[in-house]
């Protein structure tokens, strides 16, 4: 039996009869995490996501959906167990510099920040690779690109699938009793509908948008997919046309939301738009119009603040349908910030203070903005930050925990404690990435003064980072043919003074977490 099979089956068995938890966090438990955080302006108002005119689209219909589990039982004698909602935001090549609550200046993000002021924002939180596909399938699975079968970008319309063997967050919450929907990109698998990789079939119940990575890059696209079959879009051009794609996602989406609660049933929502990811084609450039900028800065500005005002729409939804005091919500993204289609990250200080960008393993390729907002279920940690080191692959276990449920093996360990301000939160040994080739752009070659094109690897232990660059562009194992590069981040954050040469014993210890790291793909 597959791991994945004997996964499923026990998740089912423990819904339908666990023992009790506690669905919310305690009223009692350790200090919040950290001082309050400092917020952005709400001034400016942002992009209308439809403002464009375009024409609204009939809500999807459903997938056939396997008859929910049983909810966990509830403590004897306590009140009614009730599971949190999750919302999981994910940006795509939105980079740590790019939101007001993160120090932007020229890019308007009022909903965001007023996220980040209500919740808890991360300081020192990072996608699990520089890259999307690797990124976005050990966050889906919570395990490290060391592990997952996901381990690189893929070719044009040649997706590389999610392990067979590797349960996602969606399978273990759809075995749990959850509704889940994705709305946006996937991208492991093939631009086809009904086969064993889509969405549907790795615990979706409810999809529409982009099945591949090369999909998602057409604003205006052809059509999208409404789980397994083709959703027309008349008239559309791939970067033209009536009918803006994220708008029309964002519109299934909210549906998603109405329909689960006149069900009642608890759910996880995953919005993956495709903003700010290049080209950049947006469905107007509002209040950047005017200024003195490139057109690409203009539109991948406008893009973000478009972005911004969908989140807007969804958190007004929530509270609507008097969703908030139940649901987790988090904003996050899949990298660093790109450059392609001529956008500047310089212009915009797209990575904050730190070094490189998209495809680097320096912290302005993998740090990444993480905000987390509920104001019941959230409530002690509510105005704060942490700089408490987390990654995205920690987010199978956390939801697990939260909902009651017991998680795959995995590699992220439950952030719940430091969530909810209840107690001193686990934390990870080491943090790993792993960097296999496939693309490059000239500023992140520059930034690693010609290693762009290598494999690379990465720990972060304690407030320590060692990069490795192997003699080639595929894997081998970190050794003597292996050069290192070590930084202190807490006092050199943008990671200029190398210290490898004088610190040989730090260098050893991060180079056998690399080592213990790699798994071969069978």
């Amino acid at each position: 039996m597959s791991d994945r099979r004997r996964f499923l089956l026990s998740t089912g068995a423990l819904a339908a009869g666990a023992a009790a938890f506690a669905a919310w966090p305690s009223r009692d438990g350790g200090a919040p995490a950290g001082p309050r955080a400092q917020g952005g302006t709400e001034s400016t108002a942002p992009l209308s996501p439809q403002a464009d005119g375009r024409r609204p689209v009939a809500s999807t219909s459903r997938a056939p959906q396997a008859a929910p589990q049983a909810a966990p039982a509830p403590a004897q004698g306590g009140p009614p167990a009730k599971r949190p909602n999750f919302v999981l935001i994910l940006a795509d090549d939105l980079g740590y510099g790019q939101l007001g609550c993160y120090g932007q200046k020229k890019i308007k993000t009022p909903r965001i920040d007023r996220m980040a002021r209500e919740g808890l924002r991360f300081t020192d939180a990072y996608a699990p690779a520089p890259v999307c596909a690797p990124s976005r399938a050990s966050l889906l699975t919570g395990l490290h690109s060391g592990h997952s079968a996901v381990r690189r970008n893929p070719p044009k319309e040649g997706e590389i699938p999610i392990g067979a063997n590797e349960p996602t967050i969606a399978e273990m919450l759809q075995a749990g009793g959850y509704r889940t929907g994705l709305f946006g990109k996937w991208g492991f698998g093939p631009n086809a509908g009904n086969n064993n990789t889509n969405p549907n079939a790795r615990g979706f119940t409810d999809f529409f948008g982009y099945m591949t990575h090369h999909m998602a890059k057409r604003y205006y696209p052809e059509f999208l997919w409404e789980n397994g079959q083709h959703h027309p879009l008349p008239g559309n051009k791939g970067d033209s046309g009536p009918i803006y794609g994220p708008g029309l996602i964002m519109q299934r989406a909210l549906a998603f939301l109405r329909d689960a609660d006149r069900q009642g049933q608890p759910f996880l929502l995953m919005l993956t738009l495709p903003l700010p990811h290049a080209p950049s084609v947006v469905s107007g450039l509002g209040q950047y119009r005017g200024k003195d900028w490139t057109r690409q800065n203009k539109a991948h500005a406008a893009q973000i603040t478009q972005l911004d005002g969908y989140v807007g729409m969804l958190m007004d939804e929530l509270r609507k349908l008097g969703l908030a005091d139940e649901t987790i919500v988090v904003f996050t993204s899949d990298n660093g910030p790109h450059e392609e289609d001529h956008v500047s990250p310089r212009f915009f200080e797209a990575a904050g203070p730190y070094r490189g960008l998209k495809r680097n393993l320096y912290e302005g390729g993998i740090r990444v903005p993480f905000i987390v907002w509920s104001p019941k279920l959230l409530r002690k940690t509510a105005k704060k930050r942490t700089s408490h080191p987390t990654v995205q692959y920690d987010l199978m276990a956390t939801f697990a925990d939260f909902a009651g449920l017991k998680a795959p093996k995995n590699d992220g360990i439950s952030l719940r404690k430091l969530w909810a301000g209840t107690g001193r939160p686990a934390k990870h040994q080491y943090l790993y990435w792993l960097r296999l080739h496939n693309g490059s752009t000239k500023s992140h070659r520059a930034e690693e003064r010609g290693k762009g094109r290598r494999c690379a690897a990465a720990v972060r232990f304690d407030e320590w980072k060692l990069i490795g660059f192997a003699p080639g562009t595929e894997y081998s194992t970190p050794g003597k043919k292996w050069t290192y590069e070590l930084y202190n981040l807490n006092k050199d954050p943008g990671e200029r003074n190398n210290l490898a040469k004088s610190r040989p014993a730090l260098v050893r210890r991060g180079e056998r977490y690399l080592k213990r790291s790699w798994r071969p793909l069978d």
